[in-house]
């Protein structure tokens, strides 16, 4: 039988991989990702609120959405042609505006 000791290492040990785990943020591999998770209406575009509305900050999510919708209609279509391809999109989640 472990001590005490052992058992609580160990517990702690997965706990603390299971929250690593857990924190990693979203990467998109395709066009498809991206609208399966933002594309809420599925209408094949995302809007600035769609998008926005993902995060906790607002602000910050506003000010990422000009990084996305690069030239500046208002909304993404599923080509991309003109906006920010799929790397783009994963780079605006991992500068920590994600919830």
């Amino acid at each position: 039988m472990l001590p005490k000791a052992s058992v609580i290492l160990v517990a702690l040990t997965f706990l603390i991989a299971l929250g690593g785990c857990a924190s990693k943020k979203q990467k998109y591999a395709t066009t498809d990702d991206v609208f399966a998770v933002y594309d809420v209406n599925k209408d094949g575009k995302i809007t600035q609120d769609e998008f926005v509305a993902h995060f906790k900050d607002k602000q910050k999510a506003a000010t990422a959405w000009k990084k996305i919708d690069t030239d500046n209609n208002g909304f993404v279509e599923r080509t991309l042609q003109g906006d920010a391809p799929v790397n783009i999109w994963n780079a605006v989640e991992d500068t920590s505006i994600a919830d």
